[in-house]
């Protein structure tokens, strides 16, 4: 397959989400992860990291009920999503203190991430810089998921992809590498799925 082609193809999603409202072509990378992976319900409370655009935070929304509550997070503004608590902060910084107001739903039954960093092309820069934000998930995980609570995170192949594996080995009794369809297929990204956090 050509890399025009492949672009093409990813293209096709592009055009899928400018039709059907969606901020950007990543929502249907995690409606594939969601129907075939971790089922979303309505009485739920889900954190988004790095939540910018927002699409993601889209597909959650829709699935959530009114009794369930959706927290996004990111160091830029979105545009806001109703009923969605948006926090504009660095991930690190996060304390309970600012889920105060929604302490009710606290701790989450899924974190979600789909952050990337800006690629240099620079491999090793870029291995580093990705297993720095997956650090800043797993910081999320033992902080604030339930147990038998479940999370998706973004990373590369190759190093990032090994540490993130290891270390949701280490938190999750199920783990699992997944590629959506609406990635391209050059693209480097790929995401671990972890569910059923171990009680310690």
């Amino acid at each position: 397959m050509s890399l025009k082609s492949n672009y093409r193809d990813g293209d096709s999603f592009s055009r899928k989400s400018k039709k059907e409202g969606y901020r950007s072509r990543a929502s249907y990378k995690l409606k594939e992860i969601l129907e075939k992976e971790i089922k979303v319900s309505k009485d739920q409370s889900v954190i988004d990291l790095g939540s910018f655009p927002g699409g993601w935070s889209q597909v959650i929304k829709n699935l959530l009920g009114h009794s369930g509550k959706l927290v996004a997070i990111d160091i830029q503004p979105m545009e806001p999503i109703k009923d969605c608590f948006f926090l504009e902060k660095p991930i690190e910084d996060i304390t309970e203190e600012d889920f105060k107001e929604i302490k009710e739903f606290l701790p989450f039954d899924l974190v979600l991430s789909d952050m990337a960093p800006n690629i240099s092309g620079i491999k090793e820069r870029d291995d580093s810089l990705m297993i720095d934000l997956v650090d800043r998930v797993l910081f999320v995980i033992d902080s604030f998921l339930k147990a038998k609570g479940s999370v998706v995170i973004k990373v590369f192949h190759g190093e990032s992809l090994d540490y993130t594996n290891n270390a949701l080995k280490e938190r999750f009794k199920n783990v699992k590498i997944f590629k959506p369809k609406a990635s391209r297929p050059n693209s480097k990204e790929i995401y671990v799925i972890g569910k059923e956090l171990k009680i310690i």
